[in-house]
């Protein structure tokens, strides 16, 4: 954003009210988001047509979005990209209408983008999931979801375990989507995983962000990790390559701890409770990265982690090597 404009407070707080259901989900996935998002994205647009007339205060507006979508659920990479094919986009604007064009023509090939995404990593994962087994998923992941429920509508026959996902719960989400799809779920609490995995043919979960040390995605992720390993049971992360990032910002994703409440409410007098939502698994922990590239090792990421420019107004520091 141009440091030389001011962005009128009530547009700010608009903008803001707009992207508080974003900030407020604790449910939904990255993709999912995502495409919220572009909505949020059209909103500012549209309204700006009325409230800012001049070319540097809709620029701004729509930094101001990027930047705010970013900070409220920094673990979600997709976001990030989003807001920042938007700035890349219209930074050559040089008229209101040329603004307009470049932003709804980035907005709309990300959505193109995140939707032929998903339709081909189900097409990818459809191999993965074996006729009549049972598969484990965890948390809630639309890419996920749209896998599980193309394997099914191909006319393959299995069984899906998912857990709660605590504290927000976003496994009962999981077990209802797939369950309208006509998949039968076993749903359980989270300490019982161990109880149910060993009977799994592979685990997926889905991701938030990704970068060199492993991938990010709900806490509990790195617990289901480690118990595959230990079971012999495949895990696959299933993800776009829009949830590809630099190091610097990937573990932004620590900043996001909710509130206490959410795990006891009215905890005694000294009881500190922490409520981070995201976990890292490394790569050696995974069978592989499900992508619409493939199915990827970790030797295969490289060329997928620098190869987009970052706007000015979303760059950060070089992450310290130790």
């Amino acid at each position: 954003m141009d440091k030389s404009v001011v962005l009128d407070p009530t547009v700010q707080n608009r903008i803001s009210e707009l992207i508080k259901p974003i900030a407020e989900d604790l449910l939904s996935g990255a993709a999912e988001i995502a495409l919220r998002a572009i909505t949020v994205f059209q909103s500012v647009l549209a309204n700006s047509e009325n409230d800012l007339p001049q070319l540097a205060q809709r620029k701004a507006a729509l930094t101001y979005t990027a930047t705010t979508l970013i900070d409220v659920q920094p673990a979600m990479a997709p976001l990030f990209h989003l807001g920042n094919d938007v700035l890349i986009a219209i930074e050559p604007a040089t008229s209101l209408e040329e603004l307009a064009d470049r932003c709804e023509g980035a907005l709309t090939k990300f959505e193109k983008m995140l939707c032929a995404s998903a339709a081909t990593i189900a097409d990818i994962a459809y191999d993965l999931i074996d006729p009549g087994e049972l598969i484990f998923a965890y948390s809630f992941s639309s890419t996920v979801v749209s896998c599980l429920l193309n394997a099914r509508a191909r006319g393959r026959f299995f069984r899906v375990v998912c857990t709660e996902a605590r504290p927000s719960m976003e496994g009962r989400k999981l077990a209802s989507r797939l369950t309208s799809g006509g998949i039968e779920v076993i749903h359980t609490f989270d300490n019982a995983m161990g109880l149910v995995l060993g009977n799994c043919s592979a685990a997926f979960m889905g991701c938030d962000c990704i970068a060199r040390p492993g991938v990010v995605n709900k806490v509990g992720s790195w617990m289901l990790a480690v118990a595959c390993r230990e079971l012999g049971v495949p895990l696959y992360a299933l993800s776009g390559t829009e949830k590809f990032i630099t190091d610097e910002r990937m573990f932004e994703f620590e900043r996001h701890e909710r509130p206490g409440i959410e795990v006891w409410d009215n905890a005694p007098k000294g009881v500190a409770i922490l409520n981070q939502q995201f976990d890292l698994v490394p790569f050696n922990l995974l069978s592989g990265l499900v992508t619409e590239k493939g199915i990827l090792k970790e030797s295969d990421i490289e060329p997928y982690l620098s190869n987009f420019p970052v706007h000015k107004a979303l760059k950060m520091a070089p992450a310290e090597v130790s």
